[in-house]
């Protein structure tokens, strides 16, 4: 994800989340090159040390590939707070998809 997209993201009104999940959407335009959605992952010290982290952003990014198909096209950024690392899979999992959901339907509908 280059620093513009991020920049972006930050700026992005359309938002969702769900628990301890946070997402930040932008559209892609049709003129936009690559493979859509995108998703970059923001998971910070405080979750926990690095092995934490890393379970943490493989498990997102499974979920996130899985919803890719239902998703609309754009770059997505998920925000994971502490508490996320002590969620049981499934919860994460759901938060997870349900925070990337509503960005997306934010943003549409906005």
């Amino acid at each position: 994800m280059s620093r513009a997209a991020f920049a972006d993201l930050q700026r992005s009104r359309a938002r969702g989340s769900s628990g301890p999940v946070r997402a930040s959407f932008v559209p892609a335009t049709e003129s936009d090159p690559g493979m859509f959605p995108q998703v970059g992952y923001a998971i910070g010290r405080n979750c926990g040390g690095a092995v934490v982290r890393n379970s943490l952003r493989r498990r997102a990014r499974e979920v996130a590939r899985s919803e890719s198909p239902t998703l609309p096209r754009g770059t997505y950024l998920l925000r994971l707070e502490p508490s996320a690392a002590v969620l049981e899979p499934a919860a994460l999992r759901t938060d997870v998809a349900a925070a990337l959901h509503r960005a997306g339907r934010a943003a549409v509908s906005a």
